[in-house]
C-alpha cells in the first residue's frame, strides 16, 4: 500500500539541502567539451561529418548556457588550440 498519509516524504522534517547539486560543473564541462572537439578537428586536419554534427550540438549547448566567445577564446588559448 505504501505511505497513505498523503505525505510526500516519510520523514517528518525534510531537509531540502539533502538533495545533491545537479548543475555544479555544467558550464566548465561544456567549455571543456568544446575545446576537446576543436583539438580533434585540428588533429584530423579536415572537418568530418561527426565533427560537424557534434559542433552544432556543442554550439547549441554553449548558447543555452550563455557562454561568450571571449570565454571560449580564453579556454582555447589556455589549452593551446588554434581557433
Amino acid at each position: 500500500m505504501g505511505n497513505t498519509s498523503g505525505a510526500k516524504y516519510k520523514h517528518m522534517m525534510y531537509n531540502v539541502s539533502r538533495a545533491s547539486q545537479k548543475s555544479g560543473k555544467k558550464l566548465e564541462k561544456a567549455i571543456a567539451r568544446y575545446v576537446d572537439l576543436m583539438k580533434k578537428e585540428e588533429k584530423a586536419g579536415v572537418e568530418t561529418k561527426w565533427i560537424y554534427k557534434t559542433r552544432l550540438k556543442a554550439n547549441a549547448r554553449l548558447k543555452r548556457y550563455g557562454v561568450t566567445q571571449t570565454m571560449l577564446d580564453a579556454a582555447l588559448a589556455k589549452k593551446g588550440v588554434k581557433k
